[in-house]
């Protein structure tokens, strides 16, 4: 019974929150941030999980991670955006993470009766996300991300509140395969306004025999509500402290249909790795730029 109050007491206040209106900037949310270099439901660098909470474990033996990700595009678009986060293994195998991601674009400016710039329009985007990610059965590592989104555009500002699922099926017994599933952005009765994100990927080991010398080849779909699909094939290989990753993606948005490359660099040193990563521009509108760096601490 206490269950049963708690749970109605919990859907009262979120069914509250659904009546508020459409968060402005959800678009930016588009934008791979933190995950040019790996497919989105399978990122694990900067160990944020913002598009897949399972993706943010922490590996037994190891206490902290801490990341970073910067992602930046060409003038034609202007938008930046900046992620920070931090997951803490704790002794019963839980890893709980918090995470704070910005995106914004740049350049837009307010005119009058003539050309001439009067000031700056906003238009940005928060998104701040606690996870807590488990590893339930041998192979099954889930996770639920609870997230506090703010958008501005101009001067109408809104806030919203979220809850996110995801899971990865990982070190599977053929060819170590892994498969993973996520939504992301979801509120449940605002999918119209809110335009939630479900994340799939899967890959398997082509060549190698440990994950220090390796050849991966998967496949990933992304796809929003009323927005943009996306889905490809990619392929990496690691050979020790060096990882290349490349991957051929085909979006379409309504009737309009584009199709470019993602290619990225690691370099993995001590307890750090740092990624560097480019995806083709849209429609000739220029390169979107990715830069990563994560720290494992026990």
């Amino acid at each position: 019974m206490r269950r049963m109050l708690i749970c109605g007491l919990a859907a009262s206040i979120w069914a509250t929150g659904l009546r508020a209106q459409p968060v402005p900037a959800r678009d930016l949310w588009e934008f791979p941030l933190g995950a040019i270099f790996e497919p989105p439901a399978l990122a694990s660098e900067p160990g944020a999980g913002l598009w897949n909470p399972a993706t943010a474990s922490v590996p037994a033996g190891e206490r902290f991670r801490l990341g970073v990700a910067s992602l930046t595009t060409g003038n034609a678009q202007g938008v930046d955006g900046q992620l920070l986060s931090v997951g803490w293994r704790r002794a019963s195998g839980t890893t709980l993470g918090l995470s704070l991601g910005r995106a914004a674009v740049g350049g837009l400016v307010r005119t009058d009766s003539d050309p001439q710039s009067i000031g700056s329009i906003p238009y940005t985007s928060t998104l701040f996300s606690l996870t807590a990610t488990r590893e339930l059965v041998p192979h099954l590592t889930a996770g639920v991300a609870m997230r506090w989104r703010n958008g501005r555009a101009d001067q109408l500002s809104r806030h919203a509140v979220a809850a996110d699922f995801g899971a990865v099926l990982h070190d599977l017994p053929w060819r170590n395969a892994r498969v993973a599933l996520s939504s992301f952005l979801w509120r449940p009765g605002r999918e119209i306004e809110d335009r939630p994100t479900v994340i799939a990927a899967g890959d398997f080991r082509l060549f190698g025999r440990s994950p220090m010398r390796e050849t991966r080849l998967g496949y990933s779909t992304t796809a929003v509500n009323r927005g943009a699909r996306e889905r490809g094939l990619f392929i990496a290989g690691r050979f020790e402290r060096v990882e290349a990753r490349a991957a051929y993606v085909r979006s379409a948005a309504g009737t309009v249909s584009d199709q470019r490359l993602r290619t990225g660099l690691a370099l993995y040193y001590a307890r750090y790795a740092v990624g560097v990563a480019r995806e083709e521009g849209i429609a000739g509108l220029g390169a979107v730029y990715q830069f990563t760096l994560s720290s494992l601490i026990k």
